[in-house]
């Protein structure tokens, strides 16, 4: 009976160990993909803001405004929908983060939550304005008699997005800190994260002002978001170089 259960025990924690080490070979591969989210969310979101002629001022008449959401009705729909994809790679970017550092035994745990947390936030505000944007392509020849709505939807949107600079700013903190914290790039990269999270809060200032350098669709929130694209970019690269460094070097990923 003894030597019977003990061949079972063993036979046991043998195949655990198996299932163990197979998911540890398995882990590379996954943040890889994972990190590779990132560019791949880049290229979408981007691409699908430079396909459409630049947005009406936030401050336009309706007239301006349902010309444009008539005028370009199929380039905006692409548009919104390669936004929607470049947010699902991006969110499943800050996941992969989280579950590549989540298990560290030091600060690098809680500073992918931080990024993790922006992320999501981030994606929530980006659904929301885009919602509004979407009900203004669908209804725009319907809402001629109705400027003050077509305004207000415009405006919603645009405040929207402008919003979401809040969330990006905690993301950028994040993913920077933890970035100096396992040393993945450069230190530039880290240090260079938290300064644009800053500048990203003075880009989200533009919810004071709808006209000029700081309004939701001047120049101040475009920089934001570029450099917040360019860095997301920068920080998948150097992801995936550190992990494919360490897969051919057989050496334990990330955690």
């Amino acid at each position: 009976m003894d030597e019977g259960l003990g061949t079972t025990t063993a036979a046991t924690a043998t195949d655990e160990g198996l299932r163990a080490g197979l998911e540890v070979e398995d882990e590379p591969m996954w943040q890889w993909v994972g990190a590779a989210c990132g560019a791949l969310a880049v290229v979408a979101i981007v691409v699908g803001a430079f396909i459409v002629p630049q947005p009406p001022h936030a401050n336009a008449t309706a007239g301006k405004i349902l010309a444009y959401y008539v005028d370009h009705r199929r380039a905006l729909l692409f548009s919104q929908w390669l936004g929607l994809v470049g947010l699902s790679l991006f969110l499943f970017f800050v996941g992969s983060l989280r579950g590549a550092w989540g298990r560290a035994l030091d600060t690098a745990a809680e500073f992918s939550a931080i990024a993790f947390a922006g992320g999501v936030a981030a994606g929530a505000a980006v659904l929301s304005g885009t919602g509004l944007n979407l009900t203004l392509v669908y209804l725009g020849r319907e809402l001629q008699n109705s400027p003050d709505l077509v305004r207000a939807l415009y405006a919603a949107q645009a405040l929207t997005f402008t919003i979401l600079f809040f969330a990006i700013a905690v993301y950028l903190v994040g993913a920077g800190l933890l970035t100096l914290r396992r040393r993945v790039g450069s230190p530039w990269l880290g240090v260079f994260g938290i300064l644009l999270a800053i500048y990203d809060l003075f880009a989200a200032g533009a919810i004071s002002d709808f006209k000029g350098v700081r309004s939701p669709t001047g120049p101040l929130p475009f920089a934001g978001f570029l450099g917040f694209a360019a860095w997301t970019l920068v920080l998948s690269l150097a992801l995936m170089r550190r992990v494919s460094r360490r897969n051919k070097a057989d050496v334990a990923p990330l955690t």
